[in-house]
């Protein structure tokens, strides 16, 4: 037993020994997890296939800071052709000065209509075939093309033209204008209309000559400008017959539930009322109105057209001049864009192409009245009204506005020319 109880004692100091003077024993916490306190890093966001093709060809935002031109020229070379689609005529103008730095490279330049269509057709058949988009259709270029990633811009080093943008990156090649012109073999004083509103009135009925704005998508945004800035429109209606445009007969809503939302959409209802005389052409369109020694014991009426018409005029085939000082407009200031389709066969071609568009020889062909350079450095033709003192007259289309209300435009339009009061017998 004594041994037993000394055994005993001897646990119990032991106990005591540890607890009061001993080292304790640490429990360590679990090892951290370093992912646990250390923020994730951002996952890389791969290409899309046409931001890789981009990338590999150096355009939109993977354009270099400095080109290679001649490794760009030896590369065209190889590729042997470029397919530039353009909405205009003169394009084919462009062939000889070509030729002349590039012969080695085909170049077809068409005139070619529902360019938007037929690019987009390439695009969603994967079958590209036209390399450059060379066209004024602003709000298909920046409504649905950069969506679809179906064309990329590409400005030229060391070519500078203001307003290209981080928002608005694509090269410009020029602006011209569309304005409302008038038979100055009637009018020897000068334009017979000081108003806008006055389209829109009897005197002037069917006597409106303009392209189709239903088969036309450019004429059509051309019309959206005029609801974009129906604040001027308003104060041109208070201007003319005193009181507020929301007084008009017409001011309300159709019987197709078509409201006028603005003074903008009332005139464009007004002037569809007033019957205007629909022409399949600027040709025919200038041959309505100002054709020399036409009829002139009747009204021939007012057009709207190029001011590039005018020199028509000037060199005697015509009799066509500008109606400037309408309140609250004259005309429309529109922007011809170059871009490199997306999956483009011979994208080094189509980057000389652009570089050569954007000189003096390439902008030559529409060097005439009422056409301006982007490009900074470039001459307008002699005798056309200063950029200033034109931008003054005119209204510059918004691509991003037309391409968002163009289409309710077009609908206002159709139902309104549908739904014109008819005359009673």
């Amino acid at each position: 037993m004594k041994a037993f109880e000394k055994f005993l004692i001897i646990c119990v100091l032991v106990s005591f020994i540890t607890g009061c003077g001993g080292t304790p024993t640490v429990t360590q916490p679990p090892a951290a997890n370093p992912t646990a306190t250390q923020p994730l890093l951002p996952t890389e966001i791969p290409l899309t296939a046409a931001e890789q093709w981009a990338k590999d060809n150096g355009l939109g935002p993977y354009q270099p800071a400095t080109e290679d031109w001649a490794a760009v020229e030896a590369a065209a070379k190889l590729e042997g052709k470029v397919v530039i689609y353009a909405n205009s005529s003169k394009i084919g103008k462009l062939l000889d000065a070509w030729n002349a730095l590039y012969p080695d490279i085909v170049f077809e330049g068409n005139d070619t209509d529902g360019i938007d269509t037929k690019m987009a057709a390439e695009q969603e058949a994967g079958n590209v075939v036209g390399d450059v988009w060379f066209n004024s259709d602003g709000h298909l270029l920046f409504g649905k093309f950069v969506p679809n990633q179906w064309l990329w811009s590409y400005v030229p080093d060391g070519v500078v033209i203001p307003e290209v943008t981080p928002e608005r990156p694509f090269a410009i090649a020029r602006h011209g204008t569309d304005l409302f012109g008038y038979n100055q073999e009637a009018h020897p004083d000068g334009c017979p209309i000081t108003n806008i509103w006055q389209l829109t009135e009897p005197a002037y009925k069917g006597k409106v000559f303009m392209e189709d704005p239903i088969a036309d998508v450019s004429m059509m945004a051309k019309m959206a400008t005029f609801v974009q800035n129906a604040d001027k429109m308003a104060v041109a209606y208070q201007d003319l017959y005193g009181k507020d445009w929301t007084t008009d007969e017409f001011a309300g809503t159709d019987a197709f539930g078509m409201a006028v939302e603005n003074a903008g959409y009332l005139w464009l209802r007004k002037l569809a009322y007033n019957e205007p005389s629909i022409q399949p052409g600027g040709d025919e369109v200038d041959a309505a109105y100002a054709t020399i020694g036409m009829d002139l014991t009747v009204e021939p009426g007012i057009g709207f057209t190029g001011y590039s018409s005018y020199q028509t005029t000037m060199e005697g085939e015509l009799a066509m001049a500008p109606c400037f000082g309408i309140n609250p407009v004259s005309g429309i200031f529109k922007t011809s864009y170059l871009a490199v389709a997306n999956n483009a066969p011979h994208p080094n071609a189509a980057k000389l192409f652009i570089r050569f568009a954007l000189t003096q020889d390439g902008f030559d062909p529409w060097n005439e009245l009422g056409n301006f350079p982007a490009v900074d450095g470039l001459s307008a033709a002699e005798g056309t009204l200063p950029l200033a003192e034109l931008k003054a007259q005119v209204w510059e289309m918004d691509p991003v506005f037309d391409w968002n209300n163009v289409s309710q435009i077009r609908d206002f339009w159709a139902v309104s020319l549908l739904t014109a009061p008819q005359e009673e017998e």
